[in-house]
């Protein structure tokens, strides 16, 4: 059964039609984009594709509005979150079907009705850079310990840590990743976002995010303003006095494919860059202490579940011991 599903799958509308226009993705991989990255509402008529760092966590929980979706879940799984709120991006949190959820009818009305809203949103390459960096790696985000190493030589010491540079970032970028294939943080949005496969009629711009809700509201036939989480950064936290010419050249290198196809300028670089002042400028202390109280929370529920666990095994481990001993 689980081969047959699996061919099935494999097999399927949305697939082909990928697999066409992507011949050296595996079918594996087009179906792992699908099954997480993709978020389909047959109801409202809505198929959306995500964009990690492009504004993925805000259109997701509009999705869990319009799903009418209970609160969200803690769960400990493949994703290792450091946020309450970012277990929004557990699969299942999103209670809308993926793509390849889909029968064959339904992923070709998805992919070809002209009455779907299909959209996805990008972001400038440089700006998502700078954030999977400053968001992932230099504060060694649960999951990325092996790149923080990787990057500073080391694990991180009990004082003093280093901070993986931005430039050895880059450098492993450069040398080290497929960008077509690699971790969606920072793979290429054209690829990611399967651009050649799907027919979008919209992709929006994280920096004009304003105008992609207003088309999503019009496509729903309501005036009434979305409910947004109260956490949306700005782009000024991915500003960067490291965002020099030079790694504004490595970068536009590496990603021209996204900057050329989504309009975003080679010198649109210098908004990111920080000014002297700027430079000197601390973190809200209200900012550190949410993080820090929301990272603190995260650590007392993982306690929670590790002792539960241990009382479970426990248990079990008493009751086969109990059934060795007990005459039988």
């Amino acid at each position: 059964m689980f081969r047959l599903r699996k061919n099935l799958k494999q097999n399927s509308y949305a697939v082909r039609s990928i697999s066409s226009a992507y011949p050296h993705l595996s079918r594996e991989a087009i179906i792992d984009s699908l099954s997480y990255g993709t978020f389909v509402s047959l109801e409202h008529k809505i198929l959306y594709m995500e964009t990690p760092k492009a504004a993925c966590t805000t259109i997701k929980h509009i999705l869990r509005d319009l799903s009418r979706a209970p609160p969200l879940k803690y769960e400990i799984g493949p994703l290792h979150e450091s946020r309450r709120d970012m277990f929004i991006h557990v699969r299942t949190n999103v209670p809308t079907p993926s793509l390849i959820d889909l029968d064959n009818d339904a992923q070709e009305l998805a992919l070809t009705d002209s009455t779907f809203f299909r959209f996805c949103i990008v972001r400038n390459p440089y700006s998502r850079v700078i954030s999977a960096w400053r968001n992932k790696v230099i504060q060694c985000e649960p999951g990325y310990e092996l790149l923080y190493e990787r990057l500073t030589g080391a694990p991180p010491p009990l004082e003093d840590k280093p901070t993986p540079s931005f430039s050895a970032f880059l450098e492993f970028l450069e040398t080290e990743q497929n960008l077509d294939a690699c971790n969606p943080h920072w793979q290429r949005q054209t690829t990611h976002v399967l651009y050649s496969a799907i027919p979008y009629n919209h992709v929006g711009k994280l920096e004009r995010l304003s105008e992609t809700l207003s088309k999503l509201r019009s496509h729903l036939g309501t005036n009434a303003s979305l409910n947004l989480p109260n956490k949306n950064r700005s782009a000024g936290d991915v500003r960067c006095d490291f965002l020099t010419q030079s790694a504004a050249e490595r970068i536009y290198g590496m990603y021209e494919i996204d900057f050329t196809t989504f309009g975003y300028s080679p010198d649109s670089w210098r908004t990111y860059a920080l000014t002297n002042e700027e430079k000197h400028t601390a973190v809200p202390e209200t900012k550190f202490l949410d993080e820090l109280i929301e990272r603190n929370l995260i650590i007392s529920y993982l306690y929670q579940q590790c002792e539960s666990n241990y009382r479970y095994s426990a248990r079990r481990l008493q009751d086969f011991m109990k059934s060795l001993l007990s005459p039988r």
